[in-house]
């Protein structure tokens, strides 16, 4: 019965920013220039849809998070266990050339309340993940894991990062030793007025040690993704603010709003963006088709956008909600549509 009110407010609170921006000038990679791939589960043998969020290793593998976010609600509603998502390897050459095959990171059962990744960051040997893990009264229960990703044998869990008011955990980034993890608004029980509502500020930035949790920042409108410059300034992508957040008060507007963060070779920040919020908010909840897709490199300089990749109405992909550029092309990952998409050739 408090399933309603809660898309209401929802819904509400994003018509008061739903206009979608026009992108900032021609994309780089023209539409006709990339492709869906699927990615199947190596172990399941079934295609991976909800590749939320994924990183890159030195080795020049992708670490995809991913898992079927309906499917997960909806067995929450039902009171019954909810299906299990994973951390999957991927060779990039492979995916370049097409549908190919992922390796699980760690095999399903393995971690205490299941495994559903959300946001990751990996550096070196070392990963972290949100994962939206389950508790014992069918509740979701997110935590921060830290995972080593040995040269040889397979990856373990080295910690777990738990705390009050991780309901909304994110994000995750790399700071030296430390890692950093955003918590996109207050409300445990779903995005609510007090969250959407212009002026509202409840998403905060946090940094996880093994001795401590605190806050480094905060009054962000949804705190979403997270990175840390080659320069040790923070970038900071607030969704609803539809813009980035630097650690030295740089605010850089965008025309879109932002969702997960990665660093092209060139140092600027890669931000995958929601055209229309509302849209994207309709399609989530199963009301509309599709949602638009966009990805921007941004100089954390000059604030120089620069569009790679613009589908506003998510014909050849919806609602991307990462996305890495390196020097073999571009590939985004989206909450809700399989697959990845993959672009090659840069249109000049």
């Amino acid at each position: 019965m408090r399933a309603a009110p809660r898309h209401a407010a929802l819904v509400a609170g994003l018509l008061l920013v739903a206009c979608s921006e026009p992108p900032s000038g021609p994309p780089r990679f023209a539409l006709s220039q990339c492709r869906v791939h699927d990615v199947i589960d190596g172990a399941a043998g079934r295609p991976l849809v909800g590749i939320e969020d994924l990183d890159r290793t030195p080795k020049g593998e992708l670490v995809l998070s991913a898992y079927d976010r309906p499917a997960v609600e909806q067995a929450l509603a039902r009171g019954v266990p909810p299906p299990e998502g994973g951390l999957h390897r991927v060779e990039l050459a492979a995916l370049l050339a097409g549908t190919t095959r992922s390796e699980p990171l760690l095999p399903a059962g393995s971690v205490t309340g299941g495994l559903r990744p959300h946001g990751i960051a990996v550096r070196g040997s070392r990963l972290a993940v949100v994962n939206r893990r389950v508790d014992g009264q069918g509740r979701l229960d997110p935590v921060v894991m830290e995972v080593d990703l040995p040269a040889t044998g397979p990856p373990a869990v080295r910690a777990i990062h738990k705390a009050g008011g991780f309901c909304a955990l994110n994000d995750v980034a790399f700071d030296g030793d430390l890692v950093l993890a955003t918590i996109d608004r207050a409300s445990c029980d779903g995005p609510g007025l007090a969250d959407l509502f212009p002026g509202a500020a409840t998403g905060r930035l946090v940094e996880l040690s093994r001795e401590a949790i605190r806050t480094v920042a905060q009054g962000f409108r949804y705190a979403n993704g997270v990175v840390v410059l080659p320069d040790g300034r923070v970038a900071v992508a607030e969704t609803l603010g539809r813009r980035l957040r630097l650690s030295d008060g740089q605010v850089i507007e965008l025309p879109g709003a932002p969702d997960n963060l990665s660093l092209a070779p060139d140092g600027r920040i890669v931000v995958a963006v929601q055209p229309s919020l509302l849209r994207f908010a309709l399609w989530r909840r199963g009301w509309t088709q599709r949602a638009g897709s966009r990805v921007l490199a941004v100089d954390p300089v000059s604030g120089a956008i620069e569009t790679l990749f613009d589908d506003p109405t998510g014909r050849t992909f919806a609602g991307a909600t990462a996305a890495l550029w390196t020097n073999e092309g571009l590939v985004a990952g989206s909450v809700l549509a399989g697959g990845l998409l993959v672009c090659r050739a840069p249109a000049r």
